[in-house]
């Protein structure tokens, strides 16, 4: 019987929670000219599926593209800003833990 409770393991364990950051190689950057590009890399912690992070910005359908996406823990994707300023002249780029969608980091950047 001993054997069978030890196998259990202690039921208040509770992994350690998933965390996404920019990363301090690849950070994004605060300003880009139109149409310009940028490496852009997040690291996502505690992921035990190492599923990556998906990226997105706003405003939708002004905001510009990001390729590879999804992508790696702490690999770039290539963000590439929208041709014509937005309105408001700023994106909000937001990277999301694959595994774990409420886990995610954002940034403003500014197009010139």
């Amino acid at each position: 019987m001993l054997a069978v409770l030890v196998a259990c393991g202690d039921p208040k364990y509770q992994p350690p929670a998933i965390m996404v950051a920019f990363s301090n190689e690849y950070p994004p950057p605060t300003a880009l000219d139109a149409s310009g590009t940028a490496g852009i890399a997040t690291v996502v912690t505690n992921d035990t599926k190492n599923a990556g992070a998906n990226f997105t910005c706003l405003p939708a359908g002004q905001c510009g593209t990001f390729t590879p996406n999804p992508i790696a823990s702490n690999v770039p994707t290539t963000y590439q800003a929208p041709p014509t300023v937005p309105a408001g002249g700023t994106v909000t780029i937001t990277a999301t833990s694959i595994t774990d969608a409420t886990k995610s980091v954002s940034a403003t950047i500014t197009i010139n």
